[in-house]
């Protein structure tokens, strides 16, 4: 089972979606900082993004992280 943390806040998903794809695809979510505020790293701005088993990944499109969670 994969892990996953994202922030509210920065990650660009919306919670309630990610939260229903979670439980389709048997994976543990949480929700918190993840220290890549979208302040201080603009290169992120418009991707989506969080931690996947403790590893940062960046996303350009929605379905393509929620792929990678799988």
């Amino acid at each position: 089972m994969k892990k996953v943390k994202i922030c509210k806040r920065c990650s660009g998903f919306d919670v309630r979606e990610l939260k229903e794809h979670s439980k389709k695809i048997n994976c543990k979510l949480a929700f918190g900082c993840i220290a890549k505020c979208r302040q201080k790293h603009p290169e992120l701005s418009g991707n989506y993004f969080g931690l996947i088993d403790g590893n940062f990944v960046s996303c350009s499109t929605k379905e393509e992280f929620l792929e990678v969670m799988k």
